[in-house]
């Protein structure tokens, strides 16, 4: 019987301010996307994901959690590559959860004067929660 090795997959975040991980070898990558997580292994056949917002996670070749929160982008899977380009990636050591309460409390006391206003204000307290949630982990 024969033992394979998994070739590792190579990742890549970049936001329009520069690269945040370049060409890392990881086991597997974990992506938000608008109906759920989309999880991708090396092998994977050729794939974009259309990114939504919240945890992005990595686990690297030794399956320790790179995670970061993202918001918008896309990721695409080619020849064992996973290139995440997004508009927003923020690691939760630069998330600061005490301003992140404070926009939460200040979104809710707002009171809204038309349902788009209001989808407005609940995405926007849904995306600080999925921060706050990050970083409070």
């Amino acid at each position: 019987m024969s033992t394979t090795t998994k070739k590792p997959l190579n990742c890549s975040v970049i936001t329009k301010e520069g690269p945040i991980i370049r060409a890392l070898k990881i086991e597997h990558i974990e992506i938000p996307s608008h109906t759920g997580y989309v999880s991708i292994y090396s092998n994977h056949c050729p794939y974009i994901i259309s990114i939504n917002y919240g945890e992005l996670k990595i686990y690297d070749e030794e399956k320790n959690l790179i995670n970061m929160y993202v918001e918008g982008g896309i990721a695409e899977m080619s020849q064992n590559t996973i290139v995440v380009l997004v508009e927003k990636a923020t690691l939760p050591k630069d998330i600061n959860a005490d301003d992140i309460k404070q926009k939460i409390n200040e979104l809710a006391q707002i009171r809204s004067i038309n349902s788009e206003e209001t989808k407005r204000i609940h995405l926007q307290l849904d995306k600080y929660k999925k921060q706050l949630e990050l970083v409070l982990k």
